[in-house]
């Protein structure tokens, strides 16, 4: 369940954002989990089992203003890599703003392209 990031997860969002190449350096991510709070047109989620508190995983994005949201960071905690978290993660997000574009960016394009063949196949959002 993709729920809105809260300041107390704060160290957990950090951690989760850190296993991206480009966050491990800790100004960076600094800079990244600040946008996430300070700006409006940037969102963070945090993806909850559940059947527990574990956050196994976040998301985080931004919203344009011609209907698109762009994909800025996904990130599983390692345990629940491989197993659909991150495409169930993106179905939500869709399900959130179903009349958005979602779109990616060079970090994130790869993974966009794999959940949107996922459904296609699927003729749809599971």
């Amino acid at each position: 369940m993709l729920t809105d990031y809260r300041k107390n997860q704060r160290k957990i969002a950090m951690g989760l954002l850190s296993f991206h190449a480009n966050l491990k350096d800790q100004q960076h991510l600094l800079k990244e989990i600040d946008t996430y709070q300070e700006d409006d047109r940037y969102n963070l989620f945090c993806y909850y089992d559940e059947q527990s508190d574990n956050v196994q995983g976040v998301i985080g994005i931004s919203q344009l203003e011609d209907q698109e949201i762009v994909l800025h960071d996904i990130s599983l905690n390692p345990s629940y890599r491989g197993e659909g978290v991150g495409f169930k993660m993106m179905n939500e997000l869709q399900q959130l703003f179903p009349d958005q574009k979602i779109i990616g960016t060079p970090a994130t394009c790869t993974f966009l392209a794999k959940w949107q063949e996922r459904v296609r196949s699927n003729d749809g959002i599971d």
